[in-house]
């Protein structure tokens, strides 16, 4: 009753969805590699690490020299390992086109769209396996050079006029340590030279006292201190994700959330791809019934509206103005996802050719018998 077509295109869709297996597996590790080391590169430069460092902000350039060596280190190791990811993902695509060549050169003679549906059922559910598994989107926040303003008013520093009088008081005593010094040039041989030490001891500190005095005396109505510059990239916030990653979280704060989004953007799909490919190989009684319930199926389908979402959160986070300097990067995951989406579309429309295409070799075989 239920009479497979042609074992030598299940042959090949077996080779296929193993040696994808392999090329997907090896991808994701590469991914969880790349967001680990992304994931460090923010914790280095983390804003609470370098603002509430005693060494960043007294000894900031020696801080940022040994922060930048090693977040540099972690960059390299993650654009390498994303490269990886990459290029695995590039494997994957050639076998997707080399097995889909290959079944409509099997099919194209007697069913062309069998071999069409067969070949992009089987691809679409390497490509969401692809796009479900690897990191979609990396948004991240983070300011250039931060600059904090360290500066208070005068009048809101306690006893200001008393430590200007301070400052001049202390200047003039040591002005009179001159009778001092003379009676130290007095002692036989070390006399000269200690005198001339201890006096430019003493300038040096007058001149140091005399610069505050008159720096307070000048901005007696102005705001007193400094710009606080931290070197480089100061991270607010940083997030790789990708489909199971939102799933996994949802699950510890929103299981119903969490529930929706894996039937919907996973199961569903994947449920649908089945369907597809049971309608697709096997002679059903009530077909067409089936095909109405693949159609309700895929009404339910979140796929699409998901890549989207993505895009429009990428677009909306990239032209945010907080502030700060807002990131965002579409990530290689999203793009196979994308490519199910479109195959999902297509299957549709080809399933309906390929069941008339079907029905029409099996009237013209009975016409011949």
């Amino acid at each position: 009753m239920k009479r497979l077509y042609s074992i030598l295109g299940f042959l090949l869709a077996a080779g296929f969805l193993i040696t994808s297996y392999s090329f997907i597996t090896k991808s994701v590790e590469a991914s969880k590699a790349f967001k680990n080391e992304k994931n460090k590169v923010a914790e280095i430069l983390n804003f609470n690490d370098r603002l509430l460092s005693f060494q960043d902000w007294v000894f900031t350039q020696d801080a940022w020299n040994k922060k930048k060596r090693k977040f540099e280190k972690v960059l390299k190791e993650a654009d390498q390992n994303y490269n990886r990811a990459q290029k695995y993902g590039e494997y994957l695509l050639y076998t997707c086109l080399i097995f889909f060549v290959l079944i409509v050169a099997i099919y194209a003679k007697k069913r062309i769209y069998y071999g069409l549906t067969f070949g992009l059922t089987f691809v679409g559910m390497v490509l969401l396996g692809q796009g479900i598994a690897n990191p979609i989107l990396e948004m991240s926040a983070f300011k250039e050079e931060l600059t904090i303003k360290v500066y208070v008013h005068p009048d809101d520093i306690p006893y200001f006029e008393s430590a200007v009088d301070y400052l001049s008081e202390v200047n003039k005593m040591l002005g009179g340590l001159e009778n001092g010094i003379n009676v130290v040039r007095m002692i036989p041989i070390i006399g000269d030279p200690a005198a001339e030490e201890i006096q430019a001891v003493l300038k040096n500190t007058q001149d140091y006292l005399s610069e505050g005095e008159n720096y307070l005396k000048a901005n007696k109505n102005n705001p007193i201190g400094f710009d606080k510059v931290f070197p480089g990239k100061t991270y607010f916030y940083y997030q790789n994700k990708g489909i199971l990653d939102v799933i996994s979280l949802l699950i510890k704060n929103n299981l119903p959330v969490a529930i929706a989004i894996g039937a919907f953007s996973i199961l569903i799909p994947f449920v649908k791809l089945l369907f597809t490919l049971f309608l697709l190989i096997f002679s059903v009684k009530g077909a067409k019934r089936l095909r109405k319930v693949l159609s309700f199926i895929a009404k339910w389908s979140m796929a699409d509206v998901f890549v989207v979402a993505a895009f429009l959160a990428y677009l909306s986070f990239s032209n945010m103005s907080p502030g700060v300097q807002m990131d965002a990067k579409v990530l290689f995951g999203l793009y196979y996802f994308m490519g199910y989406v479109l195959i999902s579309i297509l299957l549709g429309p080809l399933l309906n050719q390929s069941i008339q295409e079907r029905q029409k070799s099996t009237e013209n075989v009975k016409i011949e018998s």
